[in-house]
């Protein structure tokens, strides 16, 4: 007598290899936004700094 699980077993090994690209798209996208929020910190504060040097300072 044969078992069948209606692929199953074969069907489970694709969803772990999907969930992994998952996991790594997940990973790159959060290393992306991290580096576009310290660019975007370094533009600001160098606005910062252009701004504050070239207004006059109130005495």
């Amino acid at each position: 007598m044969q078992v069948s699980n209606g692929g199953l077993v074969r069907f489970l090994p694709v969803l772990d290899r999907n969930g992994e690209h998952v996991k790594k798209l997940l990973v790159l996208a959060a290393a992306i936004a991290s580096v576009l929020v310290y660019r975007k910190a370094q533009e600001s504060e160098a606005r910062k700094t252009v701004w504050s040097k070239s207004t006059d300072k109130v005495d």
